[in-house]
């Protein structure tokens, strides 16, 4: 037993040895979820807020593209871009050069809120790393980018001295 009575020893054991890697992964996700919460009052989610800054860089894109950037699935792009439309942020059009295609682009009130968002957004990430180092930061990126398929897994790390 750790002599530190602040460790939260609450992780589920599976099966009765170390910590559960899912257990892990999803209280980093509430922890990420707090941090956002406290310090972004605009209301718009931090996938909103990736929609945002892909449209920045993109100027307009079609729905899947935005997906792929932004990291949502079609139902939740749907839904998300439907309501970010409707509150005026985005505006959704048909592709001219094929009609089952939307093209989704940025408003002046979408650059306004992303405007407004940019430094909370940076409190948060600086929350969420606040007892982490240089390192532990690159590596837990590099971790998540690879879980989340963002990253293609090191082939052969073993022999590249890793």
């Amino acid at each position: 037993m750790s002599q530190n009575s602040d460790l939260i020893l609450a992780a589920p054991l599976w099966p009765h040895g170390d910590c559960s890697l899912m257990h892990l992964v999803r209280r980093a996700g509430q922890h990420s979820t707090y941090c956002w919460s406290q310090c972004v009052d605009t209301g718009l989610s931090a996938v909103q807020y990736a929609i945002l800054v892909v449209l920045a860089e993109e100027t307009s894109c079609d729905q899947q593209t935005l997906g792929n950037r932004a990291g949502f699935d079609k139902a939740t792009g749907t839904y998300l871009i439907d309501r970010m439309s409707k509150s005026g942020l985005l505006q959704v059009e048909t592709d001219a050069s094929n009609r089952r295609r939307k093209r989704v682009s940025m408003t002046a009130a979408g650059e306004a809120m992303l405007q407004q968002m940019v430094a909370q957004a940076k409190r948060a990430e600086q929350m969420i790393a606040a007892d982490l180092n240089a390192q532990d930061i690159a590596d837990l990126k590099r971790l998540l980018s690879k879980l989340g398929g963002l990253q293609e897994p090191e082939k052969d790390a073993a022999h590249n001295g890793r």
